[in-house]
Protein backbone atom coordinates (compact mmCIF):
# COMPACT_ATOMS: atom_id res chain seq x y z
CA UNK A 1 0.00 0.00 0.00
CA UNK A 2 2.85 2.31 -0.72
CA UNK A 3 3.01 5.01 -3.32
CA UNK A 4 4.71 2.52 -5.69
CA UNK A 5 1.65 0.27 -5.58
CA UNK A 6 -0.98 1.29 -8.08
CA UNK A 7 -4.20 0.56 -6.25
CA UNK A 8 -7.07 -0.19 -8.54
CA UNK A 9 -10.55 1.23 -8.79
CA UNK A 10 -13.31 0.47 -6.25
CA UNK A 11 -14.54 -3.09 -6.65
CA UNK A 12 -11.16 -4.41 -7.78
CA UNK A 13 -8.42 -6.14 -5.83
CA UNK A 14 -5.79 -3.61 -4.85
CA UNK A 15 -3.53 -5.24 -2.24
CA UNK A 16 -2.37 -8.61 -0.96
CA UNK A 17 -1.04 -9.23 2.51
CA UNK A 18 0.53 -12.27 4.13
CA UNK A 19 -0.19 -12.79 7.83
CA UNK A 20 2.18 -15.39 9.22
CA UNK A 21 3.31 -16.71 12.60
CA UNK A 22 6.91 -16.92 11.29
CA UNK A 23 7.92 -13.75 9.45
CA UNK A 24 11.57 -14.79 8.98
CA UNK A 25 10.58 -18.12 7.39
CA UNK A 26 8.08 -16.39 5.08
CA UNK A 27 10.70 -13.86 3.95
CA UNK A 28 13.14 -16.69 3.18
CA UNK A 29 10.52 -18.74 1.30
CA UNK A 30 9.25 -15.94 -0.94
CA UNK A 31 12.77 -14.65 -1.60
CA UNK A 32 13.81 -18.13 -2.70
CA UNK A 33 10.69 -18.90 -4.74
CA UNK A 34 9.92 -15.53 -6.34
CA UNK A 35 12.97 -13.38 -5.74
CA UNK A 36 10.99 -11.00 -3.53
CA UNK A 37 12.90 -8.82 -1.10
CA UNK A 38 11.39 -7.09 1.91
CA UNK A 39 11.49 -3.49 3.00
CA UNK A 40 10.30 -2.21 6.39
CA UNK A 41 7.20 -0.04 6.25
CA UNK A 42 6.21 2.74 8.61
CA UNK A 43 7.66 3.87 11.89
CA UNK A 44 6.78 1.83 14.95
CA UNK A 45 5.03 -0.80 12.82
CA UNK A 46 6.08 -4.41 12.50
CA UNK A 47 5.15 -4.51 8.81
CA UNK A 48 7.20 -5.14 5.69
CA UNK A 49 6.58 -4.67 2.00
CA UNK A 50 7.33 -7.42 -0.49
CA UNK A 51 9.32 -5.92 -3.38
CA UNK A 52 10.13 -7.28 -6.83
CA UNK A 53 12.73 -4.85 -8.10
CA UNK A 54 11.23 -1.39 -7.58
CA UNK A 55 7.64 -2.70 -7.59
CA UNK A 56 5.73 -3.27 -4.37
CA UNK A 57 3.85 -6.55 -4.73
CA UNK A 58 2.33 -7.04 -1.28
CA UNK A 59 2.74 -6.81 2.45
CA UNK A 60 3.88 -9.07 5.27
CA UNK A 61 3.17 -9.06 8.99
CA UNK A 62 3.07 -11.34 12.00
CA UNK A 63 -0.38 -12.84 12.59
CA UNK A 64 -2.32 -10.39 14.75
CA UNK A 65 -3.77 -13.17 16.96
CA UNK A 66 -1.81 -16.02 18.60
CA UNK A 67 -2.57 -19.43 17.11
CA UNK A 68 -3.81 -17.96 13.84
CA UNK A 69 -2.58 -19.87 10.79
CA UNK A 70 -0.59 -18.24 8.01
CA UNK A 71 -2.85 -16.84 5.31
CA UNK A 72 -2.92 -14.45 2.41
CA UNK A 73 -5.53 -11.69 2.75
CA UNK A 74 -6.64 -10.04 -0.50
CA UNK A 75 -7.96 -6.48 -0.19
CA UNK A 76 -10.65 -5.01 -2.43
CA UNK A 77 -10.69 -1.24 -2.91
CA UNK A 78 -13.96 0.39 -1.79
CA UNK A 79 -15.32 3.93 -1.72
CA UNK A 80 -16.23 3.78 1.98
CA UNK A 81 -14.86 1.15 4.38
CA UNK A 82 -17.41 1.89 7.11
CA UNK A 83 -20.43 1.67 4.80
CA UNK A 84 -19.10 -1.45 3.08
CA UNK A 85 -18.41 -3.18 6.42
CA UNK A 86 -21.92 -2.30 7.61
CA UNK A 87 -23.41 -3.68 4.40
CA UNK A 88 -21.29 -6.85 4.73
CA UNK A 89 -22.48 -7.49 8.30
CA UNK A 90 -26.10 -7.17 7.14
CA UNK A 91 -25.23 -9.86 4.59
CA UNK A 92 -23.97 -12.10 7.45
CA UNK A 93 -20.24 -11.36 7.25
CA UNK A 94 -18.22 -11.07 10.46
CA UNK A 95 -15.73 -8.31 11.13
CA UNK A 96 -12.46 -10.08 11.97
CA UNK A 97 -10.36 -6.97 12.46
CA UNK A 98 -12.03 -3.73 13.53
CA UNK A 99 -11.99 -0.88 11.07
CA UNK A 100 -8.86 1.21 11.45
CA UNK A 101 -6.77 3.85 9.74
CA UNK A 102 -3.18 3.21 8.69
CA UNK A 103 -1.37 6.57 8.75
CA UNK A 104 -0.35 7.62 5.26
CA UNK A 105 -2.11 4.63 3.68
CA UNK A 106 -5.87 4.58 4.19
CA UNK A 107 -8.72 2.87 6.03
CA UNK A 108 -8.95 -0.92 6.33
CA UNK A 109 -11.15 -3.72 7.68
CA UNK A 110 -10.86 -7.51 7.48
CA UNK A 111 -14.03 -9.56 7.10
CA UNK A 112 -15.05 -13.21 7.11
CA UNK A 113 -17.70 -13.85 4.49
CA UNK A 114 -20.71 -16.13 5.25
CA UNK A 115 -18.88 -19.11 3.71
CA UNK A 116 -15.76 -18.58 5.86
CA UNK A 117 -13.45 -16.85 3.36
CA UNK A 118 -11.31 -13.93 4.55
CA UNK A 119 -11.35 -10.70 2.58
CA UNK A 120 -10.06 -7.25 3.35
CA UNK A 121 -11.58 -3.96 2.28
CA UNK A 122 -9.47 -0.87 1.75
CA UNK A 123 -9.99 2.82 0.99
CA UNK A 124 -6.70 4.49 0.02
CA UNK A 125 -6.11 7.89 1.55
CA UNK A 126 -6.61 10.86 -0.78
CA UNK A 127 -3.89 11.12 -3.39
CA UNK A 128 -2.84 7.50 -2.99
Amino acid sequence: MSEENNCTKPGQFGWNELDTPNVAAAKKFYAGMLGWKTQPFGKGMDYALFKKGKDTVGGLMKCPKPGMPAQWVPYVVVDDVDATAKKATKLKAKIMMPLFDVPGVGRIAVLLDPQGAVIGIFKPRQGQ
